[in-house]
């Protein structure tokens, strides 16, 4: 039985140890996956917008000379759009960087040659702006046109730059808390198998002193406490269910003779022999008990008086014929009876037991007395 309960608890805090594990190798893995696709994601996403007005300030470049060329109304609209659409995009940039985590002093010389393309640009859009008689001044546009796309192609680039070097700085930051957070989990299933050892430990350690407080420690049988225990649970049970409860008791004859002769080392040996012959002989529901010296018990649920004699019966014949040390033989006496009623206390049973064990001694020994 403790044997059985040892196994299932070890069972136990080894699935519960297997399952933290998974549930701390899952979160690992979902937090490196998360962790993976969202680092640096806002600065990815400001790259997009940087890269996207860089596009806008090329395509400046080609309308300007485009308009060089010809300065036919539709190039003069197809300006004044493209101004609008630089001029939006370079305060979508400016939002941006202020509510980002960069720290100020790098941007702020690119957010100032940002602004000041967006007053150049408001001065394109004034240039644009010819009603009546009024001749469009071309070079001056053409040279405002050059100063926004010099002015923002520059900005754009470095800003390029710090985000890109912003986004590596927070990747490498982000791997050192992945490895720091592994490393916690790591500790914290270490710290937890631990526990969960210290626990097996205790509970092995429970059940050793548990199994000692009720064991003989020569023989391996159970002894009176434990015998005790059990008989009132088998009286319990036999007064639910029906039944009656045997009860065998020995006494080996003359065993002090063997001490005195041979040694306690050979009566030792004896006892050892007999208490192993008596595990044999007995039903797995039966009980071993070593009451004290030389005085064995046997408890038998579910079994009546004839019962108890025919078990006697076996081991007294069983006795005689054990090989032992030094040529060794002995005989035993035995005493056997069950309870009669529901009525019986284990003490009753124990008393009227123990006088059919004092008669079969005065009988002569080596026989077995039953009620």
């Amino acid at each position: 039985m403790m044997l059985t309960s040892r196994k299932r608890q070890r069972r136990w805090l080894i699935a519960t140890f297997a399952l933290l594990v998974l549930v701390c190798g899952l979160a690992i893995a979902y937090y490196l996956k998360e962790a993976q696709r969202h680092v640096g994601a806002d600065y990815t996403a400001m790259v997009t917008d940087v890269v996207r007005a860089q596009n806008g300030v090329s395509k400046l470049r080609m309308t300007l000379d485009s308009l060089r060329e010809n300065q036919e109304n539709l190039h003069l609209r197809q300006l004044d759009a493209m101004i609008k659409r630089i001029a939006q995009r370079a305060k979508t940039v400016r939002h941006l960087l202020r509510q980002s985590d960069l720290p100020r002093v790098d941007y702020t010389p690119l957010l100032e040659e940002i602004q000041l393309a967006e007053v150049r640009l408001s001065q394109m859009v004034q240039e644009l702006m010819v009603t009546g008689d009024n001749e469009l001044d071309v070079a001056r546009l053409l040279r405002i046109g050059m100063g926004v796309e010099q002015s923002l192609a520059w900005a754009y680039s470095e800003l390029n730059e710090v985000l890109h070097l912003a986004s590596a700085a927070q990747r490498r930051l982000m791997q050192w808390l992945s490895t720091a957070v592994t490393g916690l989990l790591l500790l914290l299933v270490l710290v937890v198998g631990g526990l969960m050892l210290a626990l097996m430990r205790i509970h092995q350690q429970r059940e050793e002193l548990l199994h000692q407080s009720q064991t003989d420690a020569l023989t391996g049988l159970y002894n009176r406490r434990r015998m005790y225990q059990v008989s009132e649970q088998e009286l319990a049970r036999a007064s639910r269910n029906g039944g009656s409860l045997g009860l065998v008791l020995i006494d080996l004859d003359h065993f002090k003779q063997i001490n005195d002769i041979y040694g306690h080392p050979t009566g030792d040996a004896v006892l050892k022999a007999f208490a192993d012959m008596l595990v044999k002989e007995i039903r797995e529901v039966d009980l071993a008990v070593r009451m004290s010296g030389e005085e064995f018990a046997i408890l038998m649920p579910c079994s009546d008086r004839s019962s108890t004699y025919t078990l006697a019966e076996r081991i007294r014949k069983a006795t005689m014929a054990l090989k032992l040390p030094n040529n060794v033989t002995i005989t035993a006496s035995f005493g056997a009876s069950a309870t009669q009623d529901n009525s019986h206390t284990f003490d009753q049973l124990f008393s009227r037991t123990d006088k059919l064990l004092y008669k079969a001694k005065t009988l002569g020994r080596n026989r077995t007395e039953v009620s």
